[in-house]
């Protein structure tokens, strides 16, 4: 029999693994989470908003 083990589950496992540990963090904070995707978002907008007005100008 041979030790070794496919790595394609091996590295699936591990995703599944990090997906599920992610998941349960967001629950545990997600006023967080929301807060940080806004404020990514009102951020992004402002700096495009700025080139916008750069590159008018």
């Amino acid at each position: 029999m041979s030790k070794k083990k496919p790595p394609a589950v091996s590295s699936a496992g591990k995703i599944l693994a990090r997906i599920q540990w992610v998941t349960g963090w967001i629950h545990e904070n997600q006023n967080w989470v929301y807060i940080a995707i806004i404020g990514f978002c009102l951020s992004v907008t402002i700096l495009y908003k700025i080139s916008q007005g750069y590159g008018a100008s």
